[in-house]
């Protein structure tokens, strides 16, 4: 689901510079994680989000979650176009911004942030900026000159540091790609941890458009944490602020096929995502590098292997959370600042949105949400058991 997200994403970017019962899974996917190690499982304890009832806890769509200095639950609508705030026990709060081009406002929030320095940073592509609240969740300020947009995706370091993934594109070569930069408050990168650029066809569709294609995480003391997305290498990289390497984890690792289910429903995911573009008026052409492209031109091809890596997370305990690409639900390996494994964890069956959650990681529990579930917008409470 997440992948559609993302499709839509890379075209709306394009647009913007034009105009200024899953097979079980294969053994080898257990097999990482040597004899002994302790597992533990992260069952769901509480939901925020209903389906109907209190405007509060009605969400138009959960795009990021974080918890706040206080333990407080965030969450970004994208839809309603402003932060809900919650206790630790799911208590509505109060909101944070609104629909508007103003300071604090947003057009399409998409990205969300916890700072070292207390402050929240909003990532809002369509707005062109990134939108910051203090510790009160008083407007701060913004960032603003990002070309073509402010980043896909973001995370918290020190002060105000943000670490930010970003679409990049050459126009003049027809090449597209991503940059995984620090961003010392301004627009322009101060180092650059992770950068690729590949050439562009406008009718093919498929991963190396379509998806994030690294995985990072980052904390307090700026160090930055990056797996570049691959179907056959377990590979973390750790980085301090200025770029130094100074941790590499790597783990055996051999390809493990999708199943043609998991394909096919990919495929289906796509043609459903045209289709509510076509019927909601957007209509039945994309553009792509600025060319006009009709929707029955496109060519997308899935990935046929899973990620060994989809998904990294740093925690208060300066534990890493890497989530395998190939498990059903959400099934993480956890290391120590050192490499070490520690332990594994994953999430117990039950939410039939639980594959596509996003997890999040707090001091006392976690978060898992679907920016577009099956059922209704909500956050779930996690805890490790």
């Amino acid at each position: 689901m997440r992948k559609i997200a993302m499709i839509f994403f890379v075209f709306v970017l394009a647009s913007f510079i034009a105009c200024g019962t899953p097979e079980p899974q294969s053994e080898e996917a257990l097999t990482l994680e040597p004899t002994g190690t302790p597992h533990y499982t992260i069952t769901a304890v509480d939901t925020i989000g209903v389906e109907l009832g209190d405007s509060n806890y009605v969400f138009g769509q959960t795009d990021a979650a974080l918890f706040g200095t206080t333990g407080e639950i965030l969450i970004l609508d994208g839809s309603k176009k402003q932060i809900s705030v919650f206790s630790p026990d799911g208590e509505f709060l109060r909101t944070i911004g609104r629909q508007g081009s103003g300071p604090g406002e947003f057009l399409r929030p998409m990205a969300m942030a916890l700072l070292g320095n207390g402050q929240i940073a909003v990532s809002d592509p369509w707005g062109g900026k990134i939108t910051l609240f203090d510790s009160s969740y008083a407007y701060h300020g913004e960032i603003t000159g990002f070309f073509p947009a402010p980043p896909l995706s973001i995370e918290g370091a020190d002060g105000q540091v943000i670490i930010g993934l970003m679409k990049k594109f050459d126009i003049e070569n027809d090449l597209i790609g991503y940059s995984l930069a620090r961003l010392d408050g301004v627009a322009e990168p101060s180092y650059v941890y992770a950068e690729e650029m590949m050439a562009m066809e406008p009718t093919m569709i498929g991963p190396g458009y379509t998806e994030t294609t690294v995985a990072f995480a980052s904390d307090v003391q700026g160090r930055v944490f990056t797996s570049i997305m691959s179907t056959d290498n377990y590979l973390i990289n750790g980085y301090f602020p200025d770029g130094e390497l100074f941790l590499e984890i790597q783990l055996p690792y051999t390809a493990i096929a999708k199943t043609r289910q998991e394909i096919d429903e990919e495929i289906e995911d796509f043609n459903t995502f045209l289709e509510n573009r076509a019927t909601s008026g957007g209509g039945g052409r994309m553009q792509g590098m600025g060319v006009q492209i009709s929707a029955d031109e496109l060519i997308y091809e899935p990935e046929p292997d899973h990620y060994a890596i989809s998904e990294l997370m740093i925690d208060s305990e300066e534990r890493i959370w890497a989530r395998r690409g190939s498990e059903e639900t959400p099934y993480f390996d956890v290391f120590d600042i050192d490499g070490n494994l520690l332990f594994t964890a994953s999430v117990e069956e039950g939410d039939p949105d639980s594959r596509d959650w996003t997890v999040v990681v707090g001091e006392n529990n976690l978060l898992g949400f679907s920016a577009d579930p099956l059922g209704y917008p909500k956050v779930v409470i996690l805890q490790l058991d």
